[in-house]
């Protein structure tokens, strides 16, 4: 298995992380040599997103599913929280994304697997995918909420 597990606490409440960590657009700002194309409005359960790794026009896309969407505020006092799966013809995965209150802050935990989708030596490969994805996605989630914390600063 090369679930990972990043565990980040934030100045900023429930509301403002899940809006710095579902602001899908702004991923491809901080993920690089990324871009994203998004299914047309907000973000819900079903909709889709399209993430093109690479230079030019050689890109290698992650298609991906929202299957859970659960935002704040959560009235039944639970963690917001997300799901997405990745259908893509290269990878296979999925990112599940917790948000809950931690004293005057949040604490956020997101928890993925991704692999490659056709993968002949597993025992080999997952180790790497793990570490290439706790590297790239912990740069994500301290990027988004950095820039929403100076963004919350400046108000």
């Amino acid at each position: 298995m090369s679930a990972f597990r990043i565990v980040r606490r934030t100045g900023l409440d429930v509301e403002e992380a899940w809006a710095a960590l579902t602001d899908f657009e702004a991923h491809g700002d901080v993920v690089p040599l990324t871009r994203l194309e998004l299914d047309p409005g907000p973000p819900r359960l079903g909709w889709g997103l399209h993430a093109g790794t690479g230079v030019g026009p050689i890109r290698l896309w992650d298609h991906m599913i929202v299957t859970i969407w659960s935002p704040p505020p959560r009235i039944d006092a639970t963690p917001a929280e997300f799901r997405v799966v990745k259908i893509g013809r290269w990878l296979r995965g999925w990112a599940h994304v917790v948000i809950e209150p931690d004293g005057s802050g949040s604490c956020v935990k997101w928890t993925e697997e991704v692999l490659p989708r056709f993968d002949p030596v597993p025992r080999l490969s997952a180790p790497l995918s793990r570490r290439a994805g706790e590297r790239i996605f912990s740069r994500t989630v301290e990027g988004l909420l950095i820039r929403a914390e100076a963004a919350d600063t400046l108000r």
